[in-house]
């Protein structure tokens, strides 16, 4: 990782580092909390290999488990919110791969 692709980390995630990897948290458009971990070495492959195994689905059926979310978000607003976030992450990588 160079110094313009930490850059591009810090501005759109709270990072939180640790030995070889990251912790990168940032929140859905709709709030909710997302936390991605990646190595330092391989941080772009990490987060399109999140990208393709994210299963929008899964996630909806986990989050509607929880009283709280299911009363604030329909099924659409759900899907929406998941594929919001799916674009931002792939605008990170966009970004990430520019900055190398």
């Amino acid at each position: 990782m160079n110094k313009k692709q930490k850059e591009v980390l810090k501005n759109n995630f709270k990072i939180y580092e640790f030995d070889e990897t990251l912790e990168l948290e940032q929140w859905t458009n709709g709030g909710v909390d997302m936390i991605i971990d990646v190595t330092k070495k391989n941080i772009i492959n990490d987060l399109e290999d999140y990208i393709e195994n994210f299963d929008i689905d899964e996630e909806i059926d986990m989050y509607r488990e929880i009283k709280d979310y299911k009363e604030r978000f329909t099924i659409r607003q759900s899907l929406e919110d998941f594929e919001d976030w799916l674009e931002f992450i792939e605008d990170i990588i966009k970004k990430l791969k520019e900055a190398e």
